[in-house]
C-alpha cells in the first residue's frame, strides 16, 4: 500500500496513473472538494484529514504502508517536513514530486522583488501605498493582517464556503474578497489588478499548474510591482518534476 499525500491539481492525475500500474493507493486530502476529486477514481481510497506525527504513524503501521510520495503544494511545508520525518523512522522510501519553479532569482531579480516567507512578503508590502493585491491562499492572510490592515488587502481565495468564512471572520468584505478558482488568463489578471486598483501584487510560485506567468505578466503590463515569495527550502533529496518518470519508477519498484 502506498501512501499519498495531496493538495495539487497533478496528485489526481499521479495517483490515477499509479493505479492503472496496479498499485494500492491510500490519498490524504485536506478539503472535501480533493476529496470528491480523487473519489471519482473508484480504486482510489481516500482520507480527508489532516495528519500529524502520531496519526502519520499509526497510519503507516494498521495499513502496512511501503512508501510515500508527497504531491503537496509546494508551499505546504508543514506536511512535507513530517512526511520526510516520519519516513525516517519507519524506514520507508518517501518519493517527491514536485512543479517546476516558474522563475529563477538569477534571472528576474530585476522584475520582481524577492521574499525569503510570507512574513518578509508582508513587511515588504506594507510599505506600498494603495492596495495590497493577495494571490498568495488563505492560509497565511492572517500574517499580512499583523502588518496592514484589511481595508488596505485584496485577498483572492478558492470559492470554498469554509474559506470565505473564515475570511469574513478577519473582516474582509465583498469590497476586497474575490472567492474564484483558477488559474486565470493574464487578460484576467489583468482586469482584476486594475478594477481593484492594486499598487503591488503579492504571489508565489506555484508553477504552471497555477498560473504564476501569467499573474506575473499581467502585472508587468500594468506596471505593477510584484512580491514572489520564494518556495521553502526543504532537502527532499531526489525530486521528480515529470509524472511518468515517477510513476514508472514506484511501478518498477511496488509493482507485482
Amino acid at each position: 500500500m502506498i501512501l499519498a499525500l495531496c493538495g495539487t491539481t497533478e496528485g489526481k492525475i499521479l495517483v490515477e496513473a499509479l493505479t492503472k500500474k496496479g498499485l494500492q493507493i491510500i490519498a490524504t486530502v485536506t478539503t472535501a472538494y480533493g476529496g470528491k476529486l480523487l473519489k471519482e477514481n473508484a480504486k482510489i481510497e481516500v482520507m480527508e484529514k489532516k495528519l500529524d506525527k502520531l496519526r502519520m504513524e499509526t497510519l503507516i503501521e494498521e495499513r502496512r504502508i511501503t512508501a510515500i510520495v508527497d504531491i503537496t503544494h509546494p508551499y505546504a511545508e508543514n506536511i512535507s517536513r513530517l512526511a520526510l520525518e516520519v519516513s525516517k523512522v519507519k524506514k520507508i522510501p518517501y518519493f517527491r514530486y514536485e512543479r517546476q519553479d516558474t522563475f529563477s532569482k538569477e534571472t528576474e531579480e530585476e522584475t520582481l522583488l524577492w521574499a525569503e516567507n510570507f512574513s518578509h512578503a508582508a513587511k515588504m508590502a506594507k510599505d506600498f501605498e494603495g492596495k495590497v493585491f493577495l494571490t498568495i491562499g488563505s492560509n497565511h492572510l492572517p500574517t499580512f493582517l499583523k502588518e496592514i490592515k484589511v481595508d488596505r488587502l485584496i485577498a483572492r481565495v478558492l470559492p470554498l464556503s469554509k474559506i470565505v468564512k473564515t475570511c469574513e471572520d478577519y473582516g474582509f468584505t465583498p469590497d476586497n474578497l474575490i472567492a474564484m478558482k483558477g488559474p486565470f488568463s493574464e487578460e484576467m489578471n489583468q482586469q482584476m489588478f486594475k478594477s481593484y486598483g492594486a499598487s503591488v501584487v503579492v504571489t508565489k510560485d506555484s508553477g504552471e499548474a497555477g498560473g504564476t506567468e501569467e499573474k506575473i505578466n499581467a502585472a508587468k503590463y500594468l506596471k505593477i510591482p510584484v512580491i514572489l515569495v520564494k518556495r521553502p527550502s526543504i532537502s527532499y533529496g531526489k525530486i521528480y518534476y515529470d509524472i511518468n518518470e515517477i510513476v514508472n519508477k514506484m511501478a518498477f519498484i511496488y509493482g507485482k
